[in-house]
């Protein structure tokens, strides 16, 4: 299938949208497929060539009413919205209104007839990060909202009707600002709820609220904290995931399993069952979850359990490329003893 990204890029004040491929687009209107949620958008712009440059632009440029493609895709995606312009060049989690900017969002082009072109929303990366969302794993989490608002109700009523004024919105098929106001109702009440959190689906962070506390959040200040390291935790924990992991890695590496951080080879040392000491390691920064995303092998590292508790020891998780340069300078450093030590000259 092919696929298009629209990336900002920073131009007069408010930035401008710009599609990629240069001619993927070209003099298309846009329709966005929201699939998991049943509904198509029109999108309310035209890709064209501005200036001899490949640019989104909005039918009504001074309707405030409607938003630009991807205002409305995180609407929809019940995702903070992003500034026009980057006037802080950083970026702190979680996410909140204009607090960043977006740097690109991929898309699939499902139809194009070569006069209107149908997307559908893959992701989209956050600038000044290498922060990635996958939008379809929100919009089915959101669906499953949708399909729960009974045992939501039950327990917290005002994010349930919320949940709701959203989904209508969403349903009726029009680009208009009432979905982004929705969309920060869910998130002003689920904040108050569980704490500061960019998760799509109640269901899913009540489902970790229940889960017991951990060992390791115990120092943790902060609700949303804590559901984010007992998250982080659980994840690390699961079995199955973990061994679907190790063999993703072993598959790469020809049948090794080693510890990304110091470089142990515990099958080499220990045999068959030194595979036990290596353990899964959720490589995406804890304020960074999404507690409704679906973690992939690939965003798990391999370490040994003496590096994995060195990487716990911080608050947040120190990174594993820091504790490969502790182990290096570690390294050198005994390296550096050693010689000093054999040669006679350092006795004097």
């Amino acid at each position: 299938m092919t696929t298009c990204s629209v990336r900002w890029r920073s131009s007069g004040g408010r930035g401008e949208f710009e599609y990629v491929p240069a001619e993927s687009l070209q003099d298309r209107d846009l329709l966005v497929l929201f699939e998991p949620l049943d509904v198509i958008i029109p999108a309310e712009v035209r890709a064209i060539k501005a200036q001899g440059k490949p640019r989104l632009r909005k039918f009504d440029k001074n309707n405030r009413k409607k938003f630009h493609l991807p205002q409305l895709v995180m609407a929809v995606a019940r995702l903070p919205e992003p500034a026009r312009e980057d006037t802080l060049y950083e970026v702190a989690f979680p996410l909140r209104n204009k607090s960043f900017v977006m740097d690109s969002m991929d898309f699939d082009i499902i139809e194009d007839d070569g006069m209107t072109a149908t997307l559908a929303p893959l992701r989209v990366s956050i600038r000044n990060s290498d922060y990635q969302i996958e939008l379809q794993d929100r919009f089915k989490a959101i669906a499953v909202d949708l399909n729960n608002l009974v045992e939501i109700t039950s327990k917290h009523p005002d994010l349930a009707a919320a949940i709701t004024a959203h989904g209508d919105e969403v349903s009726k098929g029009v680009n208009s600002t009432a979905i982004r106001e929705a969309a920060d109702r869910i998130n002003d009440i689920q904040n108050e709820i569980f704490g500061l959190t960019n998760a799509a689906s109640a269901t899913a962070v009540e489902d970790i609220a229940s889960k017991p506390a951990t060992d390791i959040e115990e120092d943790i200040i902060g609700v949303e904290g804590r559901l984010l390291v007992r998250m982080h935790v659980y994840k690390e924990r699961d079995r199955a995931f973990a061994a679907r992991a190790k063999k993703y890695y072993k598959d790469k590496n020809n049948g090794k399993l080693m510890c990304e951080a110091c470089g142990l080879d515990p099958i080499a040392l220990y045999g068959l069952d030194g595979e036990r000491c290596i353990e899964a390691h959720h490589k995406v920064p804890i304020e960074e979850l999404q507690p409704d995303s679906i973690t992939r092998v690939d965003e798990m590292a391999m370490v040994c359990a003496s590096c994995h508790r060195v990487i716990h020891t911080k608050k947040p998780c120190l990174p594993v490329h820091e504790v490969v340069i502790a182990n290096s300078t570690a390294v050198q450093g005994y390296e550096s003893l050693n010689a000093v030590g054999d040669d006679p000259s350092s006795r004097l």
